[in-house]
């Protein structure tokens, strides 16, 4: 029983959060791999080649802490960002520290903040949601940092490809990015189109990674990205989520006192899903209301107020009497 013990402890000591030992980092392995993702992988100029002698010199020279602050150096260094793998670099940098424990969420920040600098990484999707699985779920930042990541996502072409975090469930019941890129199964890459139109998480996503939970944390209020989730959940014949949207999307019309549209936005949600208590009842009572409207006497057009009688002219207006005339 004390060896299992002991066991257990020690596996559970294993995955806790750390700097990485510097045979843990394989540098120039991992980046190379992660670069595989982009289309002119295979062809290195003499910086690229410069780049990993530079990621392999590092760990031959350095230990420990040491080759992460040398990342530092590296990812500093005008002339190594030339280089086609400065954002894989920089993404296996965020990943690796986002298994600090100490520091992780501002060592994120730092390589996340240095990784937007390239617009096209087809990491940045995966690093963001890294970032902002981190936020507190009370965070007031998860809804600007979702619609960053959703006003990113819009200047992208459809064909563009982009990456998972490949998450992980470790011995604590947490989930983990995949960390380790030098060997294992390929990466997991999808085209920016399919990614958005996948109500369910596609491989190496959670629940809250889909396009459409990015859009569910921002839609209060937003009648543009209610409309776009009714879209996806149609395409998708997810009935019910889409009557959900249709139903909320009708109360803020009605709010606006916008009745016409909220009953046949209501009207959208019944036929999704028949069994939608909620938008039945707001139907029939949007039905009385507008009913009442109708009943309502017209409104008489106002009138205009009458012209002021013209002054009369003083050639026209009869002359006084003399006193003569008076005296007869």
């Amino acid at each position: 029983m004390r060896k299992l013990f002991a066991a257990v402890l020690f596996l559970i000591f294993v995955s806790l959060p750390g700097i990485a030992a510097a045979s843990d980092w394989d540098l120039a392995k991992n980046v190379k791999r992660l670069e595989r993702v982009s289309p002119d992988y295979a062809d290195d100029k003499a910086i690229d080649r410069k780049f990993l002698d530079v990621l392999d010199l590092t760990e031959k020279t350095r230990k420990g802490s040491e080759v992460y602050e040398e990342a530092k150096k590296i990812a500093g260094n005008t002339a190594l960002t030339q280089s086609k793998y400065i954002d894989s670099f920089l993404y296996y940098m965020l990943v690796k520290s986002a298994g600090m424990s100490k520091t992780g969420a501002a060592e994120v920040d730092y390589w996340l903040g240095m990784l937007k600098t390239y617009d096209k990484s087809h990491h940045l999707l995966a690093a963001q949601l890294i970032r902002l699985r981190m936020l507190p779920k009370n965070s007031l930042d998860i809804r600007t940092n979702t619609q960053a990541i959703v006003d990113w996502l819009k200047t992208q072409k459809p064909e563009f490809k982009l990456r998972s975090p490949e998450y992980s469930r470790s011995l604590l019941l947490e989930y983990k990015p995949r960390s380790d890129f030098a060997e294992g199964d390929q990466l997991k890459l999808f085209t920016l189109s399919y990614y958005r139109d996948s109500v369910a998480p596609l491989a190496g996503f959670l629940e809250d990674d889909t396009y459409v939970a990015l859009l569910g944390r921002i839609k209060e209020g937003r009648e543009d990205i209610m409309n776009e989730m009714i879209a996806i959940y149609k395409k998708a014949r997810k009935k019910k989520e889409a009557a959900d949207i249709l139903y909320q999307l009708a109360m803020l019309k009605a709010t606006a006192r916008e009745f016409e549209q909220a009953k046949t936005l209501l009207d959208d949600a019944v036929k999704q899903d028949p069994d939608h208590a909620q938008a039945k009842k707001e139907r029939d009572r949007i039905k009385l209301e507008l009913t009442y409207k109708s009943l309502a006497p017209a409104e008489a057009p106002a009138k205009e107020p009458a012209a002021a009688p013209a002054p009369a002219s003083q050639e026209s207006a009869p002359a006084a009497p003399s006193a003569e005339t008076k005296a007869q």
